[in-house]
């Protein structure tokens, strides 16, 4: 199953390669505005869609996605590994934020930089006022930005505390917040355990390529998104006092699903 796998991706991959070239175009010939709100809708969502229904994910969805369609939200998850973007990424459209190591990795950072993706260098933070423009800017272009505040991703024994400067851009943006739990549920049916949670989870030191070459071997998982109540920034100053509320407020949204199932927010 997972050289079938292997051989769909291979095979489309090369397909998106030229739509997305062809679409950079189109949109600077005809000088499209917000570019990125269609870059984002155009091919990463359908992108994230495609992949997913190769890798059989079944999501249940709690809360109102169809109002992140508009764009221009600014969308908080706690974070597992790369397959919470194909999650999120099916459901609606987004811009992505990654670690900058990502950007040299062959092929993959070439497409993720069509796509839009936020290259963020985590050593360097003078490089962070560089990297809220960039948040805003595309926010302001009505495109939705999805960010991971943890800074890394984790096996989901507990929600790390949230990165604060992350927030400078919506605050800038005056751009609403949505935090977003994700909760994996199963793996080939049977319920996710601290045994196979890591044929999922991606996260360490972990090395990329065996990690995906076993994920396609999986037949099935199944997920529950939980879309939480948007926290308007509208009357936020940009400040710090802001940025630490609106983190709190996130991270306390995300973190409430301990509480209420009695178990953690990723769904072990």
């Amino acid at each position: 199953m997972r050289l079938i796998r292997l051989i769909a991706l291979l095979l489309v991959w090369p397909l998106l390669f030229v739509v997305v070239l062809l679409t950079h175009l189109v949109l600077s010939l005809f000088k499209t505005p917000r570019r990125w709100r269609w870059i984002s809708r155009l091919i990463n969502w359908n992108f994230a869609a495609l992949v997913r229904a190769i890798l059989n994910i079944k999501i249940t969805v709690e809360g109102d996605r169809d109002r992140l369609e508009s764009g221009g939200f600014f969308i908080v998850s706690n974070h597992l590994g790369y397959v919470d973007g194909i999650v999120l990424g099916s459901l609606f459209p987004v811009i992505y934020v990654s670690k900058k190591e990502v950007r040299g990795w062959p092929l993959i950072g070439q497409w993720t930089a069509l796509c839009g993706t936020i290259f963020i260098d985590r050593q360097r933070k003078d490089k962070i006022p560089l990297l809220v423009e960039e948040v805003a800017r595309k926010l302001n272009q009505k495109a939705n930005v999805l960010v991971f505040p943890e800074g890394t991703s984790t096996n989901g024994d507990r929600l790390l505390p949230f990165q604060s400067a992350h927030f400078a851009a919506p605050l800038r943006a005056r751009a609403p917040i949505v935090p977003v739990t994700l909760a994996y549920k199963s793996i080939d049916h049977q319920p996710l355990s601290n045994t196979n949670r890591d044929r999922i989870y991606w996260y360490g030191d972990m090395e990329f390529a065996s990690h995906f070459w076993a994920l396609l071997a999986v037949r099935g998982i199944e997920v529950t998104v939980k879309i939480h109540p948007k926290i308007e920034t509208s009357r936020c100053k940009n400040n710090s006092a802001s940025r630490k509320q609106i983190s709190g407020l996130s991270y306390n949204s995300i973190a409430a699903l301990d509480t209420k199932r009695g178990h953690s927010a990723i769904g072990l």
